[in-house]
């Protein structure tokens, strides 16, 4: 099974399915509680809906995952151009071949090589992973010192089926910082302002399309719990892990009170116990007693009235303490009101009033009679008239009367009220009841006495409380701070225990629930970190797989050999568990028992499955510097690797170990482009095609044809076929040039070519006019276009070498290179 075909359809659709319905599924084939499972899905909504949910209050469960851009399906590194940037002085272009395949780029440290690695990855992500780790030096040597201006870095990359590419682009003025890059994102859409737009953003976070030597180290270098996270990320188990940690927060606040009320019990049975009182000695072997305390017997101890314990003086000062006066500046004002209610009464007289009510109703009973019998000798009088002046006039002075009568008894009503006022108040000072030996009383009784002696008038009234009550109000002061002082005394302590008591009763009943709610919290905590840990190594197992198939090709002669590795623990503990075993004896951990290049070896084995992902949308991985410390074993073990990711996926790789494109050149493992950098003074750096399926067919062909030691008729048959192939990898290699272009998926471009590869007539047609339906006009294309060299060199490879070639096979590849450039 190839290494790029990682994941089975179910561990696939395990990781496809909507986690929301697969925690559903888990919670009822579990068959948990409605109590719990309300929780775990409350939890995985938000904090608002666990809260409700745990205040019995109706939940929303908004589950639905926030909208966010999707990245398209199937993305290919196209080319990267770098100018002024590390080691590349003038601006150079590394163009990747758009189909499945591995590109080699090798040169000797300090070729400008993997100044082209760190330029894709720089650009796509904003850093490097080389210099993460590394102090400030590393930092400020990115700009190339021979041609710093223009400093630009530039990547370019097609999805599958949209013919223009996404362009990404960062640019620094001379004087910029590496931070400070102007960034351009284009693509058919326009303008962008960054990757997150396109969706990319954290794909290229989960699925890291970039492996360096630096990231590999990590490995060996870096904490567990980075190597856990980093992992852990494309598991998209998020939503669980957010959700865990919002059921841990829901528990503190209840866990925190429920250990104070614990940690207070203990404290307030000390402190009861110290106190001379017997109530206190009560409730302090309440406290003490083992299990859960009798809180109704301690709240009965409280409401034990005071009068049971205390004697008549101590109940005698507790009742000064307790008097309530009201001020002197309110006595003061009460006495003001009053004087002037009372001489606004007076501005009315009482005798002028009553007869300003008589008049009035004389007046009245005139005007009736005016009404009902019209003009007419007065009825009273009998000399004088009543017509119509008599008439306004009347009206005028009934009026001033009532008015007169309406003032006089607002005013006698405001007086009575301010009178009522004054009375109460002196009804209610009161001086509690009971004698005690040197408690200040007499001068408290003699004051109230004399200020209850109330005259009858007004006026009198006001005078007498606002100079008597003042007496009263020292009166009581001072016997106020005797009983304080009294109390102060004799005070046993049991008033400040008991209210440190009550207030620790008050938390108790708030103990029971928070116990219940946090009992909930910690069953649907425990069944969701279960289920994520099922769920975390169900979705692992086809990353772990994957590893396993993985360095079964690169432990060549180890004798090593690697369990599935699993995600374990959690929070501060978490950790990757690589199970291993050395000559067939269980060793526990690998980390602990590999040499230098098996850790590398390792580090490739965990990390290529992330980059590699179905879920993915990036169909490139670019490695650098991945045969360190390797031995040859193990460099021919990745290039296999290398060579069946390749089957789908574009592999870059940068390497000054020539180990590995001669291990793949040797294994003869399919499409291999070797591209050699060379960098000359002044960081000119030159990209040459080292080496390409084409050339290694002709060089082949070239090779065998001029063994003599070998008969002709059986070199001929043998020199005809690969010259045939390399033909058809030109063919393939311009359609898939062309059909990228136009933006035609790459499924489609892999269909086209299979169907048209059956015979050459078909896939040269293909290649010359994009329609394998022509191959009868292939001959008459050439012919006019090319001449008689090109149309015999295409017949001998159709049918075969006859005739003239087959007594000159060098002829025959002489002539098929002049094709193979006629139909490039």
């Amino acid at each position: 099974m190839p290494l790029s075909h990682q994941h089975s359809s179910s561990g696939s659709k395990a990781r496809t399915d909507p986690l929301v319905e697969l925690i559903f599924n888990r919670l009822a084939d579990d068959q948990v509680p409605d109590d719990t499972a309300e929780l775990v899905l409350a939890a995985l909504s938000g904090e608002a809906d666990l809260a409700a949910a745990l205040n019995g209050d109706t939940t929303g469960l908004n589950l639905s995952a926030p909208a966010s851009a999707e990245p398209p399906a199937q993305i290919w590194l196209s080319s990267i151009t770098v100018a002024g940037f590390r080691g590349v002085g003038p601006e150079r272009t590394l163009q990747i071949g758009p189909e499945p395949g591995i590109t080699l780029v090798v040169g000797r440290n300090g070729s400008g090589k993997s100044s082209f690695a760190e330029a894709v990855e720089l650009a796509l992500t904003g850093d490097s992973a080389r210099w993460a780790d590394r102090n400030s030096v590393w930092r400020t040597g990115w700009r190339n010192l021979h041609s710093p201006d223009p400093c630009w870095i530039d990547v370019q990359l097609r999805i599958d089926g949209v013919a223009k590419p996404i362009r990404v682009s960062r640019s620094w003025p001379l004087d910029a910082g590496l931070s400070d890059a102007e960034v351009t994102v284009a693509s058919e859409h326009g303008r962008h302002a960054d990757l997150t737009e396109l969706g990319l953003t954290r794909p290229l976070t989960l699925y890291r399309p970039f492996l360096t030597a630096a990231e590999l180290g990590r490995l060996a270098a870096g904490t567990q719990s980075q190597l856990f996270d980093a992992i852990s990320a494309i598991l998209g188990l998020e939503a669980i892990t957010d959700a865990d940690q919002r059921l841990l927060a829901a528990t503190r606040p209840g866990d925190a009170a429920v250990k104070e009320v614990r940690a207070q019990r203990t404290a307030l049975a000390a402190r009861l116990a110290e106190v001379d009182d017997d109530r206190a000695r009560r409730a302090a072997a309440l406290l003490k007693k083992r299990g859960p305390v009798d809180l109704t017997a301690l709240a009965a101890i409280l409401d034990e009235p005071d009068d049971v314990t205390a004697d008549g003086p101590l109940q005698l000062c507790r009742a000064l303490v307790e008097l309530n006066l009201p001020t002197p500046e309110a006595v003061t004002g009460l006495a003001a009101r009053l004087v002037d209610a009372a001489t606004e009464a007076r501005q009315h007289d009482g005798g002028r009033t009553r007869a300003a009510l008589r008049s009035a109703e004389l007046l009245r009973l005139a005007i009736e009679h005016h009404e009902d019998t019209g003009d007419s000798p007065c009825p009273v009088c009998a000399t004088g008239r009543l017509d119509g002046d008599w008439r306004t006039t009347a009206a005028v002075s009934l009026d001033q009367l009532r008015t007169r009568s309406l003032d006089a008894q607002a005013a006698n009503a405001r007086l009575d009220a301010v009178l009522k006022q004054a009375r109460h108040l002196v009804d209610d000072v009161t001086v509690p009841e009971g004698d005690a030996p040197d408690v200040p009383l007499g001068a408290l009784r003699h004051a109230v006495a004399a200020l209850r002696q109330l005259p009858g008038e007004p006026p009198e009234l006001a005078r007498h409380i606002a100079a008597r009550y003042p007496a009263v109000v020292d009166a009581a002061q001072d016997a106020r701070a005797y009983a304080e002082k009294t109390l102060r005394e004799r005070d046993t302590g049991w008033r400040q225990a008991a209210a440190a008591l009550r207030s620790w009763l008050d938390a108790c009943a708030d103990v029971s629930s928070r116990e219940a709610a946090l009992a909930r919290l910690k069953v649907a905590r425990t069944w969701l970190k279960d289920t994520a840990a099922r769920l975390r190594n169900e979705r692992l197992a086809p990353f772990a797989e994957h590893s396993q198939r993985i360095w079964a090709q690169l432990r060549q002669e180890s004798n090593v050999e690697l369990g599935a590795m699993t995600l374990e623990g959690s929070n501060t503990r978490r950790k990757v568990a690589f199970p291993v075993s050395v000559d067939g004896a269980d060793n526990g951990t690998a980390l602990g028992v590999m040499s230098q290049g098996e850790m590398h070896a390792l580090g490739l084995a965990t990390f290529l499955p992330r980059s590699c992902a179905a879920e993915s949308p990036f169909r490139f991985i670019v490695v650098d510097d991945p045969v360190q410390s390797m031995d040859p074993a193990k460099v021919d073990g990745l290039a296999r690797v290398l060579a069946e990711l390749a089957e789908q996926r574009q592999v870059v790789v940068f390497t000054h170990d020539t180990r590995l494109p001669d291990a793949i050149g040797r294994l003869d493992l399919g499409n291999a482009r070797i591209v050699e950098v060379t960098r000359a003074e002044r960081s000119v750096v030159t990209l040459r095609p080292a080496s390409d399926p084409v050339t290694r067919y002709l060089d082949d062909a070239s090779a065998l044809a001029r063994n003599d030691e070998i008969a002709a008729e059986v070199r001929g048959p043998v020199v005809a076929e690969l010259c045939r192939s390399a033909i058809e990898a030109t063919c393939h290699r311009t359609v898939w040039r062309a059909r990228v272009g136009r933006g035609v998926p790459h499924a489609d471009i892999e269909d086209a070519i299979e169907q048209a590869s059956r015979r050459v007539a078909t896939i040269v047609a293909l290649a010359v006019f994009d329609d394998a339906d022509r191959g009868g006009d292939v001959l008459g294309w050439l012919s006019r276009r090319h001449g008689p060299r090109a149309v015999n060199a295409y017949k001998a490879c159709r049918e075969g070498v006859h005739g003239a070639y087959l007594a000159d096979l060098p002829g025959l590849v002489a002539d098929v290179r002049f094709l193979v450039e006629a139909l490039s």
